[in-house]
């Protein structure tokens, strides 16, 4: 909450204590004024309505406030290299894996704004960095699993063994997303990897098993965006994704047969980064925006879609909890060391590109 009061001082509200506070109305009231001076648009990376729900939290952010969203997707990677080579310049906000955002804040490229609801927040899910000043946090979290069509998949695969022992019957079924470009496939290696070997940053052993998918001609489709267009047709009957994509693609698609698998011989639970560029073109804009996302609505509306809310102090409604998978379905799944995880992912990038594509 200090960089936020910092501000409300700058703007002559002193006496702010709390969010819930008239006076804390009025500084989020202040900042709609402002946001709204900047031309009513806020620019982002990486947050395609088809990813977390972004479409309804977007959506109800303009009916709210008159604010347009622009988006440009990309997946981490990507949205490392171009707000690095932009000086953090073009977009306003972006969506990229937690590691990656840290990165971006260890350049000095992410804003030093916290939100209201900065002391709240799960110690390991926001940092500062502390040469630059710019911060990070993870706004959500999800698990990789499996979304399997049962009307083309005779054996449904239970666990990442699974998929290697019906192969042969998987020919070109199963779909995936690639790791050179997006965090989600990074994550996809490390939970193939701990089912492997016991270990996710163990990428060698995560990549020589797709490697083993792929040359038993079980691998259908490697993407460089999120897309659920080939389970729609009834090309892909597995599809590898992050739960909250996986169950709210099931829920928009009844038409198709289809079960969540959350693999049983392991797999990964990371955060979703969000962050403010440093020198954003609509400063005030992602402000207001990060506050609605993180400390308000845009919480409730990420779990409305099956994404798992970052912010502990968040009530959800009973009948949107009622929609999550029982607790004990994660039993078998660990949450990502960020740190760890962008230590390995320029390697774990390079081995995959060359044994499973030769580059």
């Amino acid at each position: 909450m200090r960089k936020a009061l910092v501000l409300a001082v700058v703007l002559g509200l002193v006496g702010l204590v709390a969010s819930a506070t008239p006076a804390w109305e009025y500084y989020i009231q202040l900042l709609v004024e402002k946001a709204k001076a900047e031309g009513g648009v806020i620019f982002s990376y990486g947050m395609p309505e088809t990813w977390a729900n972004y479409g309804e939290i977007y959506g109800h952010f303009e009916e709210l406030y008159g604010i347009v969203q622009h988006d440009i997707d990309m997946g981490s990677s990507v949205v490392l290299a171009r707000m690095t080579e932009e000086n953090a310049s073009k977009n306003d906000v972006a969506d990229l894996k937690p590691s990656l955002a840290a990165v971006l804040a260890s350049r000095g490229l992410t804003s030093d704004y916290q939100c209201s609801c900065w002391d709240v927040w799960p110690e390991s899910q926001h940092g500062v960095d502390p040469n630059t000043g710019s911060v990070w946090q993870a706004a959500y979290w999800g698990t990789i699993g499996f979304l399997v069509n049962v009307d083309l998949v005779k054996h449904v695969p239970k666990s990442w063994a699974d998929l290697l022992k019906y192969a042969d019957e998987y020919k070109g079924l199963i779909e995936y997303l690639d790791p050179r470009a997006t965090g989600t496939g990074v994550n996809t290696v490390e939970a193939a990897a701990l089912a492997a070997s016991g270990d996710p940053y163990n990428y060698k052993a995560g990549v020589e098993f797709l490697k083993k998918l792929h040359d038993a001609g079980a691998i259908g489709s490697v993407d460089p965006l999120v897309t659920v267009a080939k389970f729609q047709r009834g090309e892909t009957g597995i599809l590898i994704n992050f739960d909250y994509n996986l169950l709210k693609w099931k829920e928009d698609n009844p038409q198709i047969n289809s079960v969540l698998v959350i693999p049983a011989d392991g797999t990964i639970s990371s955060g979703g980064g969000v962050i403010m560029a440093k020198n954003a073109p609509h400063p005030w804009t992602a402000r207001l925006f990060l506050e609605y996302l993180l400390c308000g609505e845009g919480q409730v509306l990420y779990a409305k879609a099956f994404v798992h809310p970052m912010n502990p102090t968040v009530e959800l409604p009973e009948e949107i909890k009622a929609k999550f998978p029982p607790k004990e379905a994660y039993e078998s799944a660990v949450f990502v060391n960020y740190q760890k995880d962008a230590e390995i992912t320029d390697e774990l990038q390079d081995y995959y590109s060359k044994m499973i594509f030769g580059g």
